[in-house]
């Protein structure tokens, strides 16, 4: 099994905990390692200092064949001092050290001379000492000054701190690792409770919006709650217009249906001349039109809402709007601008006797405006029309051509391509549609 994702699969929980710990133990035996290291070198500094200091006295001593009986100690008399020829005899001692028997063989330290050292093979027994021996000459024949200082106060304080370290560096990795675990689960609690609410919601169980308890702290994961809730309310939204659309939609296409199915069964159910079936089936012909120009409609919008067009064409927004006028560029997908030119002409042509198309660039932007002479539309309606399925009354009927997807689609097509479509009034009387997109940069 691969560890990484063994890791991978345990909870959030545990592998905060478990990592937080891991850290922690880390810099806890990296902590404890350099302060044993920093205690026992400044412990044997002093211990060093001593040694140096009784090493310096005795050896000057000798040097200058003034060598006392007993040497001198150096204060608190915790130092041994001996002076030893090559056959190991003891020529002088402090009054704490053995006037016969040497502290150390020659042969065990000769090759140390100069340098500090520590052993536990003295003649005083297994006491830790620390050693440090030099050369000298006495009334011209070579010694060795041999000093040693009880060492055992140091190992004993490195031993007992060590002993602590053991002990206590468990207990405060248990404690850390509990606490850890307790605050991350109390951290996460809101986050279950939000997950378990959120796989509780039904979007389409009421007509409000569902609506997640979010936690009273200020944090990050109250603004999960809100996030959480602003794409609840979304959903919801999104829910609705699927629906009213839906239902719009069965609405629209049961009108054809039913008219089709209507003249169809009047025809078969009555003595129907053959000179009438021509009539008849141009009737059914145009309500099949109209379905097929409402299921065009419906897979455009689908279209539309799941994937915008493609805008990297350059296109000749000018010749399409004005065929044979000035050539203005924009980027974007010619069939959907010119379904949105037609949509506007074909709505403006459809109540209006005169319908006008001029294109201008303002700035960085190609304007489009489509004036007409027809009846126009309220201020107040202006915006509802571009809803979907919306006709403001009785003459906007879809007897006439219309489905009221036209305007949606339009705007749909100029918004996924950077712009927008407004409408006006205009100066022929009727009603303007003014298109805006921005122009193609290169």
């Amino acid at each position: 099994m691969n560890p990484l994702k063994w890791w991978a699969r345990r909870t959030l929980r545990l592998r905060v905990t478990a990592t937080a710990t891991l850290v922690l133990a880390i810099g806890l035996v990296v902590g404890t390692t350099v302060l044993s290291s920093l205690f026992f070198h400044s412990r044997v500094k002093v211990v060093d200092q001593t040694v140096n200091a009784e090493l310096a006295t005795v050896t000057q001593l000798v040097t200058a064949d003034a060598l006392p009986a007993p040497l001198p100690s150096a204060p608190g008399g915790t130092a041994f001092a001996q002076v030893l020829d090559a056959a190991d005899t003891v020529l002088a001692a402090t009054t704490s050290a053995s006037t016969v028997l040497p502290l150390l063989p020659l042969s065990q330290f000769t090759h140390r001379l100069g340098h500090a050292f520590t052993t536990t093979a003295s003649s005083l027994g297994t006491t830790p000492m620390r050693v440090e021996a030099q050369t000298a000459q006495l009334h011209g024949v070579p010694v060795t000054v041999l000093v040693a200082v009880p060492f055992a106060d140091v190992t004993s304080a490195l031993d007992a701190l060590r002993n602590v370290v053991v002990i206590v560096v468990p207990l405060v990795l248990l404690a850390a690792a509990a606490a850890t675990w307790l605050a991350v689960g109390s951290a996460l609690r809101p986050v279950d409770d939000m997950r378990a609410a959120a796989d509780a919601v039904d979007v389409n169980a009421t007509n409000a919006a569902p609506q997640l308890a979010e936690p009273p702290s200020g944090d990050e994961l109250r603004r999960l709650g809100q996030t959480l809730n602003r794409m609840l309310r979304r959903l919801h939204v999104a829910g609705e217009q699927q629906r009213a659309f839906i239902a719009d939609a069965a609405h629209e296409l049961r009108s054809p249906i039913a008219s089709v199915q209507t003249q169809l069964e009047v025809a078969l159910s009555t003595d129907t001349a053959p000179t009438d079936w021509p009539a008849v089936a141009r009737d059914v012909l145009a309500d099949v039109q109209r379905l097929s120009r409402l299921a065009d409609d419906l897979l455009l919008l689908a279209r539309l809402d799941s994937s915008p067009p493609k805008l990297d064409a350059a296109v000749d927004i000018g010749h399409l709007a004005c065929p044979g006028g000035a050539s203005v560029l924009v980027s974007g997908d010619q069939a959907a601008l010119s379904r949105m030119l037609e949509n506007l002409t074909s709505n403006a042509g459809r109540y209006a006797a005169h319908v006008d198309v001029h294109v201008t660039t303002v700035g960085g932007e190609v304007v489009i405006t489509v004036d007409d002479d027809g009846p126009g539309i309220p201020q107040a309606h202006r915006e509802r029309v571009f809803e979907r399925w919306v006709r403001l009354d009785a003459g906007r009927s879809s007897d006439d051509g219309g489905s009221g997807l036209g305007l949606a689609i339009s705007r749909a097509i100029a918004r996924a391509h950077g712009g927008d479509i407004t409408l006006d009034v205009s100066a022929l009387g009727g009603l303007r549609a003014l298109v805006t997109l921005p122009l193609r940069r290169d």
